[in-house]
């Protein structure tokens, strides 16, 4: 008879390094669309680890107008074009709107080593969940349904290859966004002393699009001459739900029965938890588990493919010298972006981004008042130059009776480390309003300095 608890670590790597795929076996996109794994700010247990006053969590529970929104960067930050930093600019919100010029600095300052060094990165990304429902029966079971929940994500990276004209081979960078809506039904239940997770869902990618640029800086004798030939190609393809052939028209040919028929994937979240001791749970998240043979598929692409380059081997100093003309065969740019807008007949395999991570929920003082989150895992995610990422980070929460809690965190999740506080502002059982925070960037420095910043606020309603 194997103990529960060994049972549980040997499942975990097990798991760990199962699914980790995200190409098919035809060369085709795999996963799309950012998603945080976050480890959970709040999980509450069957029994309080000690007697202790708490509000009851809600039996049925709406879940209305969830909304986050990010944006960041790892160049500027608040404090190079305000001259003040980000707590100084969230503290004198009300005086900006006022005067704005009085809170600028003399100049702009830039600091060009920070872009010699790590070139550029941005990200975006837009969560809409418009709403949930979810019962659940005295915290031992429950169910819910995820109607028309919409991720946007996205990302721009110039390499500091590029920026600096390295000597390299096809350093890839570029852009890569992805919008994706699904419908998920989450569900909970306790098996022993375990509690797992589960959220099997049907989602639709609007639209995908990969990094696609790629430079090289490479010996050239091309034109006769020892040389280097520096050159930029982008070969992208851009995938819709529906085409944009007739949109600089403003004519959108669409047929929703489509959609069901051949743009439909499937996919699976996994969540597994633990109580090792009283004071102690341990846990695995796993986001958008692919279903085999059952990847959603875009058939309308635009695709764009053109070159800049220089080389110098088809110049001859001494020919311009005595007033030659530059030869045009030692440079090429596009003169115009000249889409093409096509069809793919058996369609491209389009999976959503995977994550996986471990967790463990500390409480110090055996109380749920006061919980350390230590987390650590992995994704993978083909709209970034480089599909694979290590995660994790740290979160402290602050629970007060389950009617008011805030958890502070650092974490780098999603490329970006994010300082972040999250509050349930009031909790009456009846009605709950939450709202969050965050100071984010890919650079960790430029995270503390406004270079990025996130905003996410939600009601839920219920009792």
């Amino acid at each position: 008879m194997i103990p529960a608890k060994s049972f549980f670590i040997v499942c975990l790597f097990l798991v760990s390094g199962t699914f980790l795929w995200a190409r098919n076996t035809e060369g085709e996109t795999a996963e799309t669309g950012a998603q945080d794994a976050q480890a959970p700010g709040r999980e509450d247990r069957e029994e309080p680890v000690k007697k202790e006053f708490r509000l009851k969590n809600r039996g049925f529970e709406i879940s209305l107008a969830n909304i986050g929104l990010s944006v960041s960067n790892d160049f500027l930050s608040s404090k190079d074009v305000l001259g003040i930093g980000p707590f100084g600019v969230l503290g004198n919100i009300a005086g900006i709107i006022r005067d704005p010029e009085s809170f600028a600095g003399d100049k702009i300052v830039i600091d060009i080593d920070d872009f010699l060094q790590n070139g550029f990165k941005m990200g975006f990304g837009l969560d809409i969940k418009p709403v949930s429902f979810n019962f659940n029966f005295k915290d031992r079971w429950g169910f819910g349904l995820d109607i028309a929940h919409i991720k946007a994500a996205g990302n721009v990276s110039i390499s500091k290859n590029a920026v600096t004209l390295a000597e390299t081979e096809d350093d890839k960078f570029g852009a890569g966004a992805a919008v994706f809506a699904d419908v998920g039904i989450p569900v909970f239940f306790r098996r022993n002393e375990f509690k797992i997770r589960i959220r099997p869902a049907v989602f639709v990618p609007l639209f995908y699009a990969e990094p696609g640029v790629t430079y090289s800086n490479r010996p050239s004798s091309e034109g006769g001459n020892d040389g280097v030939r520096l050159e930029v190609k982008y070969n992208m393809d851009i995938y819709s739900v529906i085409s944009l052939d007739g949109i600089e028209n403003g004519v959108l040919s669409f047929n929703g029965w489509d959609i069901p028929r051949k743009n439909l994937g499937y996919d699976i979240s996994l969540g597994v938890e633990y109580p090792l001791y009283p004071w102690l749970d341990l846990g695995a998240n796993i986001v958008n588990l692919p279903v085999p043979f059952a990847g959603a598929r875009l058939y309308h692409y635009i695709h764009l493919e053109d070159s800049a380059y220089i080389d110098t081997s088809y110049i001859d100093i001494a020919d311009m010298a005595n007033g030659g003309d530059f030869p045009k065969d030692a440079y090429h740019y596009p003169e115009g972006i000249d889409p093409q807008y096509l069809y793919r007949s058996g369609g491209v395999k389009i999976y959503r981004p995977f994550a996986m991570l471990f967790y463990a929920a500390y409480r110090p003082f055996d109380s749920q008042v006061v919980t350390f989150i230590p987390s650590l895992g992995f994704s993978v995610n083909f709209l970034y130059p480089k599909p694979g990422a290590v995660e994790g980070g740290i979160s402290a929460r602050l629970d007060l009776a389950n009617i008011f809690a805030v958890t502070l965190g650092i974490n780098y999740n999603d490329r970006k480390w994010k300082n972040s506080a999250d509050f349930v502002l009031i909790n009456l059982r009846a009605v709950e309003v939450d709202f969050g925070l965050s100071m984010q960037s890919p650079g960790f420095r430029k995270s503390w300095q406004g270079a990025g910043f996130g905003l996410n606020a939600g009601v839920k309603i219920g009792w």
